[in-house]
């Protein structure tokens, strides 16, 4: 059974400057606290489509303000004030005085790659050492052209076109990073 599922755990943030996690608190606890939890249940869990139709029309205010403090909320470092990414609940932070490790996490973060799962698999992988993230690398390359060229036939032609833009986005910035990689 998925780990995350029988109860709700705080999320992992991490700072790339200090080299550090921290856990900041659920955001539904955030909602909760501020007296907002009526409004956000029938944003998010409510099955009367009209209902939530008339309210998203009637109060724009209400969701600018939800999509500013809780959906698109920043969260600060407590050491340097800078902004922290969320990682994931099943990332396993390197010690802070492994620098490569955390140059490779950073570097994972900037392609997209996070540790969000359900919690069945664990902690996700970390390759320790430069050469062990390059073969980790052309292994998602792969992946990454294969997703490419084999998509479903049933997508209509706009859809197909941002799947297309979507994975040579990201096997742009995969072939980018192989490059700095080499250099090194």
């Amino acid at each position: 059974m998925c780990r995350y599922a029988l109860k709700k755990y705080k999320p992992h943030y991490v700072c790339f400057d200090c080299r550090k996690t921290f856990k900041q608190t659920i955001i539904e606890d955030i909602i909760v606290r501020n007296g907002d939890w009526d409004f956000y249940w029938l944003l998010n869990y409510s099955r009367n489509k009209p209902k939530v139709e008339k309210f998203k029309k009637n109060h724009p205010e209400i969701l600018e303000r939800f999509e500013k403090e809780y959906e698109n909320k920043i969260y600060k470092c407590p050491d340097c004030a800078k902004e922290m990414h969320s990682i994931g609940m099943d990332f396993k932070a390197p010690k802070k005085d492994k620098i490569k490790e955390w140059e490779i996490v950073k570097s994972m973060y900037k392609l997209g790659n996070t540790f969000h799962t359900c919690g069945c698999s664990g902690p996700g992988y970390i390759p320790h050492n430069p050469k062990d993230y390059l073969i980790y690398l052309e292994n998602r390359k792969v992946e990454y052209e294969t997703n490419l060229h084999e998509r479903s036939e049933d997508l209509s032609t706009e859809e197909k076109n941002k799947y297309i833009s979507y994975w040579k986005t990201k096997l742009d910035l995969l072939n980018s990073e192989i490059q700095i990689q080499n250099i090194r």
